[in-house]
């Protein structure tokens, strides 16, 4: 997994170091390959409910992989799940985000071994192994609408993650308060149920603890 001190220092490490693995245990070292399930073809670089070109303001996050929704709301059919080919992935983010380019950087230190990562200024970011798309990582300034089908999102409560998935773990670990469920983990501000989540991942991560 990934993160490091203050909030803002800790979501760049978090983004600059996915580890395989989560609070509730190790991931593969690779994610497993899983088809796109549609034409990935990139997204107008223009979204009429946002002419302004804010950037994309909505994604379904799943355990392994995510949706894109469509300008007026809901999914695409387009799902980019883990193993998708990093150009494609890139590509196809870049368009939702009115065209403009992540920042491509990497961590060769990471326990899955080297990861390389986009970024984009809304605090999503990808994870890369071997050319395969293997993780996402949604930091404390995502959009809202990024969230899971329960729609749990940065700035959720955890009173609401338990109600979403019951019996959810929950550890007071190096980095903070965490969450893990099968696929989808966070980070906490507290362990009360009015403590907000501040950061929402899957998939091949490299956290230093």
């Amino acid at each position: 997994m990934n993160i490091s001190a203050p909030t803002s220092t800790l979501a760049l490490m978090l983004a600059l170091g996915l580890t395989a693995c989560g609070p509730g245990g190790e991931a593969p070292a690779e994610a497993p390959a899983a088809p796109i399930l549609a034409d990935p073809a990139p997204a107008p670089a223009t979204d009429p409910a946002d002419p302004a070109g804010a950037g994309v303001t909505a994604i379904l996050l799943e355990g392994n992989g995510f949706m894109p929704a469509n300008p007026g709301g809901g999914g695409t059919g387009l799902k980019l799940s883990f193993g998708a080919p990093r150009d494609t992935v890139i590509s196809y983010m870049t368009g939702l985000h009115d065209g403009t380019a992540p920042t491509l950087d990497g961590n060769d230190e990471c326990g899955a071994g080297p990861l390389k990562f986009a970024r984009w200024d809304d605090d999503f970011t990808l994870a890369f192994q071997n050319g395969k798309f293997v993780g996402w990582w949604a930091g404390e300034r995502a959009p809202a609408g990024f969230s899971t089908v329960h729609d749990i999102h940065v700035g959720s409560t955890l009173a609401e993650v338990r109600a979403a998935w019951p019996g959810v773990e929950v550890i007071n670990d190096t980095v903070g308060p965490e969450f893990a469920t099968t696929d989808i983990f966070g980070i906490l501000t507290g362990t009360t149920a009015s403590a907000r989540v501040t950061a929402l991942w899957a998939g091949v991560s490299c956290i230093f603890r």
